[in-house]
């Protein structure tokens, strides 16, 4: 398959996400459209191997507390300059100087970096606080490497929206930008240092019914969660499609709000909750079976750290006998009330594209006289930043949203959701604070045998599953179909790490591994 030459033409049903810099690409969209103007150290492909890309190679110490990245030759930015160790160097202390970065930014600065020096004319010396068994994937494989003669002088990267900022060493050009919410135009850079990339163009556009689209010719490819099987149907024994699917890397989840006293901090509270929710019957009415059930351990069965946790199932009987034995007796109209007399009365926040789901968990909490206020609004602020500053009762959240990584992803995403350590975030839990699991979570980051690594994972994962701060609902499964015609080596990023939608690989190489551009 593919374009005989090789050089296609990839039409894409997104709009922008934000402006594509690396401070203001919003998401995993945003970072998908933002680093095919860019370039990191490593980059990963299809297959998860983390490839040489700006840097040609890279050496640790024995100690895991320094990395040295020799950088390729001949590199320029999209401005003719050329790309020397002292951007390297600069874009780190640059990322570290920076306040506060918009927390839809997908990367922040990151942790953990000691210092950065040249020690040669094409080597660069990382070292780090302490050994982060994470660095090369989620730092070296993430942070986009920025030129110091355009960002030297800008103080508030966040507000610089002008497409003469635009200079990256990425193998793409940014034709045209309709603002945030419209349409992108991307040409390849025929002196890019792998080769003159596979695809040559990549148009984006904002279509409301991808699938409908894709039927019709005016996109090339389109993916959703959960696809009911009338959306597949037109697709199924078509040869001029292709289809794949994975499990495990999105979920819906809901949260609890662990900092208001009350029945939202009562862990008994939180375990009836659970066990008034059928699960399996979310992934056959909403995901039309395509899917798997939450697992309170946070973590997807497809991760390789997965471990087994006791499970909560439907058992509406034991729920009520929990509630009951908790001291939360029943009161006017069936809603139970607390230990003051406080009805169990919440707020239920969710994203009004999920009414469906929001309306199976207030029928379902009802069963066990807990009363929950429905209150549907746009996904964006008011629900990720209500969120952020706590401004909930219980709230439910596509995970990984903005965030990096997905449920399938390295198993430090645990620490990045559930740490009282890290900052409050988009996605992780609200108030949750357990000093064990902390202790843990900051143990395995530096753990790089993987059993031990393993075991101390599995401890991690058996007590949030005890805590349930947060209760994975349903982990709907990801279907992507294309136009075999066009392109027909598409695959998800293993790990999901930054974003599994992020195809530049295949763009650069047509191909789902190495570096080797196809065709040449």
């Amino acid at each position: 398959g593919g374009t005989p030459a090789g050089r296609a033409t990839v039409r894409l049903p997104d709009a922008a996400l934000g402006f594509p810099t690396p401070f203001a690409a919003n998401g995993g969209p945003g970072y998908s459209q933002m680093i095919l103007l860019y370039d990191t150290l490593l980059w990963k492909d299809g297959t998860g191997e983390l490839l040489p890309w700006l840097a040609e190679s890279v050496t640790s110490s024995d100690d895991h507390l320094t990395y040295t990245f020799q950088l390729r030759d001949g590199v320029m930015w999209s401005d003719g300059e050329a790309l020397t160790v002292e951007d390297v160097v600069f874009t780190f202390e640059y990322y570290a100087a920076q306040e506060v970065l918009s927390p839809a930014v997908l990367v922040q600065a990151p942790q953990g970096v000691a210092g950065v020096r040249a020690t040669g004319s094409r080597a660069v010396e990382v070292t780090l606080e302490r050994p982060l068994v994470t660095f090369l994937e989620q730092v070296a494989g993430v942070l986009p490497i920025i030129p110091r003669h355009v960002w030297s002088s800008i103080d508030d990267p966040g507000r610089a929206i002008d497409v003469a900022v635009l200079v990256g060493s990425g193998p793409y050009r940014l034709e045209s930008y309709g603002g945030d919410g419209g349409p992108l135009l991307y040409t390849a850079r025929d002196d890019y240092f792998l080769g003159a990339p596979y695809v040559q163009r990549i148009e984006m556009n904002a279509i409301d019914d991808p699938f409908s689209a894709l039927l019709s010719g005016a996109t090339d490819a389109a993916r959703g969660f959960g696809l009911r099987p009338d959306i597949l149907a037109p697709f199924e024994g078509d040869e001029a499609y292709d289809m794949i699917t994975q499990q495990g890397t999105w979920a819906q989840l809901l949260y609890w709000n662990l900092g208001k006293e009350g029945a939202l901090s009562d862990p008994r509270f939180r375990h009836a909750c659970a066990m008034a929710i059928d699960q399996d019957d979310l992934v056959t009415r909403l995901a039309g079976g395509r899917g798997l059930p939450g697992n309170p351990g946070f973590l997807s069965p497809e991760n390789e750290f997965f471990t087994p946790v006791p499970q909560y199932g439907f058992d509406l009987a034991a729920a009520n006998a929990l509630l009951d034995s908790a001291g939360y007796r029943q009161g006017s109209g069936g809603i139970r009330q607390d230990a003051t007399g406080a009805p169990l009365s919440f707020e239920l926040r969710f994203d009004n594209a999920q009414v469906e789901l929001g309306e199976i968990l207030i029928a379902a909490l009802r069963e066990i006289g807990v009363e929950l206020r429905s209150t549907p609004v746009e996904i964006g602020p008011e629900l990720f930043g209500n969120k952020l500053f706590g401004g909930y009762d219980m709230v439910v959240l596509p995970f990984p949203g903005p965030a990096p990584g997905g449920p399938n992803a390295d198993p430090d995403v645990l620490r990045r959701i559930f740490s009282s350590r890290v900052p409050p975030s988009l996605t992780g839990a609200t108030n949750y604070v357990n000093p064990a699991f902390d202790e843990l979570a900051e143990q395995q980051r530096s753990t790089f045998d993987e059993e031990a690594r393993q075991a101390i994972v599995a401890d991690m994962q058996t007590m949030v599953a005890e805590d349930i701060p947060i209760l994975p609902l349903y982990y709907p499964d990801t279907t992507l179909i294309f136009r075999q015609q066009v392109l027909d080596e598409w695959y998800f990023k293993p790990g999901q790490f930054p974003t599994s939608e992020d195809h530049k690989h295949l763009f650069v190489t047509g191909d789902e591994s190495g570096t080797d551009i196809r065709g040449r």
